[in-house]
């Protein structure tokens, strides 16, 4: 039972310790199959093969195997997932909504909110959907199979993009709410859906329930409208910095020297939201079709698409953290299928491969032609978008969108030390007011304004913090772990062994006793105190 209960699919550099403690859930297995067999009509008796098949980000995966061959699938939440309550509560009503909306969705069988019950656990029950990971076959298959593998996965964000709704916030069933929190009624469609069960309730966002924030007094939604969204952000974490704030070091020991070593005082910060408050409402667009709400899977990627043999999706899974924000907020490439920052994406050219590509080595091939994948997977995606979502293409294409959307994404960010990111994307949006502020505001004056000494002194910085986050990626890159110290089980020893080799060389180059020492104690891959 020990595997059951604890984290077994990967090992952490540093902190690794709490890391598994916050995923170890003690739950009752036996209680466990009994709903699911429940769920199906079936006593637990039939259940031939529980095991567990899977653990990501934020859930325990099971598959109950009974006599007939019907599979099961059970999720348990880690105690670190949030929201507690709400995220599951509102999951399985998006996963139903949004099924019924003809989206290939796992049918929901069984599911609480509460750790009060038998199992002593949330958890969803759910049907297993036929089919295989896109992951298994995304880096492999030939141009014409991605291409078409695109299509259907833009087919399915046209449906997503065509569902009307009255608010921003998430999806609930009315009846799993209480009378004290806010909701919003469904609009009624045209579709013969019955949507009067569901409603528009707070949001499930993973950073409105992130580090204490789940005991602020905010407004979590819903949202009716955009200049709502935009300031409630903003609102929550200058309050978040009021209540909890304190000077410190950054999280990321490069930025120290950019700071004069000292501790980085909240208050910067602050004044820095007050700034973005005054100009939010001015973020919003004057176009009533850029403010439409609208809902998109929170993180679309290869591994959360099934196909089957024929390549046909089959499901789109892990709806945890879905939101409903105006599109203007949503317009952009999902993460795993753009590749910005390549001159050919980024002006729409068709991939092709080099002249000379038969005449490299085996190296130079494997790199170009990882080079044209994500060429052809950003080409296609926007391609297609323009072809059947031409809402989302019309508002993913305008530059002043894309401004507001990475205003709000960094004032959204929670506060860890760094007193430039938001202030250098509030001077980068003066740089386009004209751009950004449509109709009689635009030759009105901004409601901020900073010194050209201050401009350039937070660019300069700004520029050395991007500087150190690309060196950061890079030792990350080499040594196999991602941003939070993660990496495979059977990669664990290989990356621990790289981290080594590493800090030696690179105590080894240090020109001082002081250096050496600054490096001993803020080398970033050893266990270390974490701040809230």
């Amino acid at each position: 039972m020990h595997s059951l209960h604890n984290y077994t699919s990967g090992r952490w550099l540093y902190n690794e310790r709490l890391r598994l403690s916050e995923r170890r859930l003690h739950f009752d297995p036996e209680q466990l199959c009994t709903i699911i067999s429940k769920s199906i009509g079936q006593p637990s008796k039939n259940i031939t093969i529980f095991t567990k098949i899977a653990e990501g980000g934020s859930y325990r995966i099971f598959q109950a195997t009974f006599r007939d061959s019907t599979k099961v699938i059970a999720r348990l939440p880690y105690p670190c997932t949030i929201p507690h309550k709400l995220g599951i509560a509102s999951e399985v009503a998006t996963m139903e909504f949004l099924r019924l909306h003809g989206i290939p969705i796992p049918r929901v069988l069984d599911w609480s909110s509460s750790t009060t019950n038998a199992i002593r656990s949330e958890y969803i029950i759910m049907e297993q959907v036929p089919g295989k990971e896109l992951e298994d076959s995304w880096y492999t298959m030939g141009v014409k199979q991605r291409m078409n593998m695109m299509e259907k996965i833009i087919n399915i964000e046209r449906k997503l993009f065509a569902i009307k709704f009255p608010a921003s916030g998430s999806i609930f069933y009315k009846d799993s709410l209480g009378p004290e929190i806010n909701t919003v009624s469904m609009a009624t469609d045209n579709s013969t859906v019955d949507v009067a069960k569901f409603c528009i309730g707070p949001s499930t966002e993973y950073l409105w329930w992130y580090r204490q924030r789940n005991s602020l007094f905010v407004n979590r939604g819903p949202w009716p409208k955009s200049e709502e969204v935009l300031k409630s952000v903003g609102q929550r974490e200058r309050l978040w910095l009021q209540k909890f704030g304190s000077p410190r070091f950054p999280r990321e020991p490069l930025y120290k020297e950019f700071y004069g070593h000292q501790k980085v005082d909240p208050q910067t910060q602050i004044s820095y939201l007050d700034d973005y408050l005054k100009v939010a409402p001015c973020m919003v667009p004057q176009v009533d079709d850029l403010n439409v709400p609208v809902i998109r899977h929170p993180d679309l990627s290869p591994s959360n698409i099934l196909v089957s043999d024929t390549g046909e999706i089959t499901g789109v899974i892990d709806w945890e953290h879905t939101i409903i924000l105006p599109i203007f907020l949503q317009a952009k490439i999902p993460k795993h299928f753009q590749n910005y920052g390549d001159e050919d994406s980024e002006n729409f050219r068709q991939p092709k491969l080099p002249p000379n590509f038969d005449f490299m080595t085996e190296s130079d091939k494997a790199e170009e032609m990882e080079r044209y994948r994500r060429r052809q997977v950003h080409y296609f995606y926007v391609g297609f978008t323009n072809e059947l979502n031409r809402h989302h293409f019309h508002a993913m294409g305008k530059h002043n969108l894309v401004l507001r959307n990475q205003l709000y994404d960094v004032a959204s960010r929670p506060w860890e030390g760094d007193n430039t990111s938001l202030q250098a994307q509030l001077i980068r949006t003066l740089e386009h007011w004209p751009e950004i502020v449509a109709g009689e505001n635009r030759l009105a004056e901004p409601p901020i304004a900073y010194s050209p000494a201050q401009t350039q002194e937070c660019l300069d910085r700004d520029a050395k913090q991007g500087a150190a986050d690309a060196q950061m990626q890079q030792i990350r890159d080499f040594i196999g772990i991602n941003i939070d110290g993660w990496v495979p089980v059977d990669k664990f020893d290989v990356a621990q062994e790289k981290a080594r080799i590493l800090k030696g060389e690179m105590l080894e180059s240090a020109e001082t006793e002081e250096e050496r020492a600054d490096l001993m104690e803020n080398w970033p891959f050893q266990d270390h105190e974490e701040i809230d």
